[in-house]
């Protein structure tokens, strides 16, 4: 009896075992087939991030480049304006110097049309508008609906209209996007490519082809919504449909490789730019996805196969305690490894503040947004004065010490948080909203008050020191953010030059 009930009893305790093995074997499949898959989805959202950042940045730069064109031909319709109206003062036969101008090739861009006031003569129509029957006065007012630059002027007996196809300038404007792809390079092959929608109803020439840096003989083909990839889709009328009802869309599509019959997968990310009817698009390979996952998933199957033969052996409380461990570690490491990455990419290892590539990160979003019309930034470059000395006297870890105290002072008294950045060596960089001219002496006052207040004690010895500031701010007239920096240099290299421990102002 008692040997059947042993015997029963290490049955139950062999199937009890056996049935935990089992379930504690599905549940690591299931584990690592749910962590294989949320690797591939978290790898292809980067892909996702990537082209939708790429695509909308380089949108972002049409516009900015939009923005500069008119603002020059604005300025150039100004001096044009300006010769004319001196050519006028000049002196009798005014009209024919008018005519002579705008006939010279030089300013063959301006569409003028100079008529006489009373009989409505034409006396000059450079680009063959006007027809018979028709007013020159009626012409000037239709021109001035279909331009945006353009201007009339009344000279005695005369008027002048003068003004710049906005075609022109948006030619202007696509050539230098063209050219600005064209030198482009993105990781994985990437590249960005431009469709221009003549027929938003599709079908045969449908589109052309605008920019394409890898089929660059392609461009100015017409496209067809008709046309398929190698397994028999239409991408080109999932794109138009995708950007006539959302504007924009992700998609993917399958080519053979250039020189090769491998059939590859390409996600895609399209948006239309309305005003040019430019399908701006990006896309970036996808089969390259399972060698990530692979890789990525490597540790976790090594580590299963590592304690498989645990399992064989163990209770279910060691089990689930040695799950929960893993589980317990795993997370420790991902979220140490995330703050060591983040605090490698922005921060400064000595100082704590954002270190040069932040600052440069930083600086490029604010002119940014300053050319969008949003206020201008403040920006003060500043070193210390004499570091070298302090170096040399008292050796580097009490400079770094100095550099620390420094910094963390500073960043007490500025305008907000994360304002800070260490440009390198001993010099820091400061971006703050703009400061109104009345407040400038109450900044400059308080950034060097505090670099003077601060100090370190060194074997008794009481180290004090005094920084040289250099500040600017955006201009209408700066085209990157590097002109800013070029002032602010030019500023603080004024105050070394003027005896330190000073700031110096370039606008």
């Amino acid at each position: 009896m008692k040997q059947r009930t042993w015997v029963a009893s290490t049955i139950l305790i062999l199937l009890s075992t056996i049935l935990l093995i089992a379930l504690s074997l599905i549940t690591l499949m299931r584990v690592e087939s749910v962590y294989t898959t949320t690797t591939a989805q978290s790898i292809e959202q980067l892909k996702r991030q990537f082209l939708y950042d790429a695509v909308n940045n380089q949108i972002k730069r049409i516009d900015t480049q939009r923005a500069l064109a008119q603002q020059y031909f604005l300025e150039e319709l100004d001096r044009t304006l300006c010769m004319v109206d001196h050519l006028y003062e000049s002196g009798l036969e005014h009209a024919n110097q008018i005519t002579s101008y705008f006939t010279s090739e030089a300013n063959a861009l301006w569409t003028a049309i100079l008529w006489e006031k009373n009989t409505e003569k034409v006396l000059l129509d450079n680009h063959d508008l006007v027809r018979a029957g028709v007013h020159p006065v009626e012409l000037a007012d239709l021109l001035s609906k279909e331009y945006q630059l353009y201007a009339f002027r009344s000279y005695g007996p005369h008027t002048l209209f003068v003004g710049v196809p906005q075609k022109y300038i948006d030619d202007q404007v696509k050539e230098h996007i063209a050219r600005e792809i064209y030198d482009s390079a993105y990781s994985e092959n990437s590249y960005i490519w431009v469709n221009e929608v003549i027929n938003y109803e599709g079908g045969d020439d449908y589109a052309i082809r605008r920019i394409h840096p890898n089929l660059r003989d392609s461009v100015g083909t017409l496209l067809s919504t008709n046309m398929t990839d190698v397994k028999g889709t239409t991408p080109y009328k999932t794109e138009l449909e995708g950007v006539k009802q959302h504007g924009e869309l992700f998609f993917t599509y399958f080519f053979k490789k250039k020189d090769s019959e491998t059939i590859s997968e390409k996600l895609t990310y399209a948006k239309l730019y309305k005003d040019f009817d430019w399908v701006v698009a990006m896309g970036i390979h996808l089969d390259d996805l399972s060698a990530y996952v692979d890789i990525t998933t490597g540790q976790s199957t090594k580590i299963v196969r590592q304690i498989t033969p645990v399992f064989l052996v163990s209770i279910l409380g060691i089990f689930i305690l040695h799950s929960l461990l893993l589980m317990l570690l795993e997370h420790t490491r991902n979220k140490k490894s995330e703050h060591i990455l983040e605090e490698q990419v922005y921060q400064d290892a000595l100082t704590g503040v954002g270190n040069r590539r932040y600052g440069l990160m930083v600086l490029k979003e604010r002119f940014l947004r300053f050319k969008r019309g949003e206020i201008s930034v403040l920006v003060a470059l500043f070193d210390v004065d004499y570091f070298k000395q302090i170096n040399d006297t008292y050796g580097h870890d009490i400079g770094d010490r100095c550099l620390m105290q420094l910094s963390k002072a500073i960043a007490q008294v500025i305008c907000t948080e994360k304002s800070l950045f260490r440009w390198g060596g001993d010099e820091f960089l400061i971006i703050c909203p703009f400061i109104p001219q009345d407040e400038l002496d109450r900044v400059k006052k308080t950034l060097l008050e505090t670099a003077k207040s601060t100090s370190i004690v060194h074997e008794g010895i009481t180290i004090t020191f005094t920084i040289s500031v250099g500040i600017s701010s955006f201009v209408s007239s700066d085209e990157s953010e590097e002109q800013i920096l070029k002032r602010a240099d030019k500023a603080l290299y004024r105050a070394k030059q003027l005896g330190r421990n000073r700031c110096e102002v370039e606008f």
